[in-house]
């Protein structure tokens, strides 16, 4: 009996290593039927797209290269990626064999576009296979291949993809100018003789159908098309088993590359939008600087606008309301002056160093593409924001505090206030925003930064006259030419010291100032370490990803 039950489990353990053996074999040779089919779809766009485009002068040079970007150069690397793969596949034992890409080699003589030096030369479809290709086909099928397993054919194939890792990077270029591409396409389907040209090619035999814009998109799909098939085998990969560490860093390898060219779009669309805003910018002051990033912009509808000096006053006054009993009896411009109420629309832009809001330039200016003007910038560090809840009439209204004014506004949608405020607080404590504030000063552009528009910080301290900080910020300078080279080393220790010390003591402070007003829900991420400045004065309620810190 017990003979029976070991037997029987020894024929479940088979059942269940041919059932995964089976699946390696079929993902593995989706993977090459895949790859041969993405090849054939990018070498159709060179043959039935691009070579006509080219021969005819169909499009102008700065059209064809933002449609088309470098997909030739992402064919010409697929061609030889898909030969390797191809051949490592077909000389495993159990495999199906994959025939070499189509076998018909033509030739044609036309005459170039202006991008190559000749005006006639031969044209070769790149889908092809040579003779040299075939025969080596032919002599791996008269030889008798070598038994190998299937967890050893997913070492060989895993390894093809680890060695070509580096060049999956050139997608970055063609994934970054997509969108563009997209836009260029849709405006040159509205001329005739190109949307002729386009119909002409969809119906050609070679693209099953497939228009330019479903062809286009093959690349920008690809890699994660990888991720998955690459997953579904470390699924079917005994955990235990070698290949499967092999398998999960071949991943990784690629998902690192797809952080990579996503990190690449990021920055490019920061720039882009950098230099939309610029354009559009009446200022002489640049926005443009090296490590400035956006994090969001939008529009900003404003009730009133306060100086700094009425902060504490316009608190107390949202305050008393808050605590009044009878609420119908405070009127609004009670707490909201008559005197500040500046409605208008802003637009609002959060750097990782500053927040800069804008406001439309008037009519007169309409006809140019210079369309906003600075109303004001502040530093991130310096940026404070206030939640005021539900008040009188006003939904989703909050305060933003800057180094110049005090804003009672609101983003209309509560989704977009919460991104704003963690927006805010994100680039608030972004110590790296500090370190960089001196070379934000000093671009490489003609014009000066637009952090020159913040207010100009007060240089007189008390019981000291203008002339006597000029003596003594001279006399400091000598001091630190002089000084010595452990001594600068321990003055820019102590430096580094008090930031960080600085940097702290501001958290704490916004802290104790968001909290005390009762009104703010911050992210568990920000407000993680909070809780002991404030001991037994305050409460704390986590509710999913976020803490709310209440006074009791």
């Amino acid at each position: 009996m017990g003979n029976n039950v070991s037997a029987s489990k020894v024929n479940e353990s088979n059942a269940e290593d041919a059932g995964l053996k089976k699946r390696r074999e079929l993902i593995l040779e989706e993977i090459l039927t895949t790859e041969k089919a993405y090849v054939n779809y990018l070498s159709m766009v060179l043959e039935v797209y691009i070579d006509p485009i080219k021969a005819k002068s169909i499009l102008k040079e700065e059209n064809f290269n933002s449609l088309f970007s470098n997909i030739e150069q992402i064919q010409h690397f697929h061609v030889q990626f898909f030969t390797e793969l191809a051949i490592c596949f077909n000389s495993f034992s159990w495999s199906n064999e994959i025939a070499p890409l189509s076998p018909t080699l033509t030739k044609t003589t036309v005459t170039q576009g202006r991008d190559r030096k000749s005006t006639v030369t031969t044209v070769t479809t790149v889908t092809t296979t040579t003779a040299t290709d075939e025969s080596k086909a032919n002599a791996r099928k008269s030889k008798k291949p070598k038994e190998i397993t299937s967890l050893e054919s997913t070492t060989s194939i895993t390894e093809i993809f680890n060695k070509n890792k580096e060049n999956f990077r050139m997608y970055s270029t063609y994934i970054i100018t997509y969108d563009s591409a997209m836009t260029t396409l849709a405006r040159l389907k509205k001329k005739k003789d190109f949307s002729n040209f386009l119909d002409k090619a969809k119906g050609d035999s070679r693209a099953n159908g497939l228009d330019l814009t479903s062809l286009l998109i093959m690349p920008v799909q690809r890699l994660p098309r990888y991720v998955l098939l690459l997953n579904e085998l470390l699924k079917n990969t005994p955990e235990n088993h070698p290949n499967a560490k092999l398998l999960d860093k071949c991943i990784q390898g690629i998902k690192e590359v797809t952080i990579f060219i996503n990190e690449a779009k990021r920055d490019d669309e920061n720039h882009s939008k950098l230099n939309t805003i610029q354009d559009s910018l009446i200022d002489k002051v640049t926005m443009m600087d090296s490590n400035r990033k956006l994090i969001i912009d939008g529009e900003l509808s404003i009730h009133s606008i306060f100086p700094l000096k009425e902060e504490e006053a316009l608190l107390k006054r949202i305050k008393k309301y808050r605590k009044a009993k009878q609420k119908d009896t405070i009127a609004e411009n009670t707490v909201f002056l008559d005197e500040f109420k500046q409605p208008k629309d802003l637009n609002y832009c959060i750097f990782n160093d500053c927040f800069v809001l804008f406001q439309k330039a008037p009519k007169s200016f309409f006809n140019s593409t210079k369309t906003l003007n600075v109303l004001d910038v502040s530093l991130s560090a310096k940026t404070r924001v206030i939640e005021v809840l539900d008040i009188f009439n006003f939904k989703n209204y909050f305060l933003i505090i800057t180094e110049k004014s005090i804003y009672f506004g609101n983003l209309v949608k509560n989704s977009d206030k919460d991104k704003f405020i963690k927006a805010v607080l994100m680039t608030k404590y972004d110590t790296s925003s500090t370190n960089t504030l001196t070379t934000s000063l000093s671009t490489s552009s003609d014009l000066p930064s637009i952090l020159t528009l913040r207010p100009e910080p007060v240089l007189v301290e008390s019981g000291k006259s203008f002339f006597s900080n000029l003596v003594s910020s001279s006399s400091s300078t000598t001091t630190t030419t002089t000084s010595t080279t452990k001594d600068k080393e321990k003055e820019k220790e102590k430096e580094k010291k008090n930031q960080h010390m600085m940097v702290n003591q501001q958290k704490k402070e916004a802290i104790l100032h968001l909290v005390e007003r009762k009104i703010l829900q911050l992210d568990i991420n920000v407000m993680q370490n909070a809780l002991p400045f404030f001991g037994n004065n305050s409460i704390s309620l986590n509710n999913g990803s976020d803490i709310w810190i209440i006074l009791k």
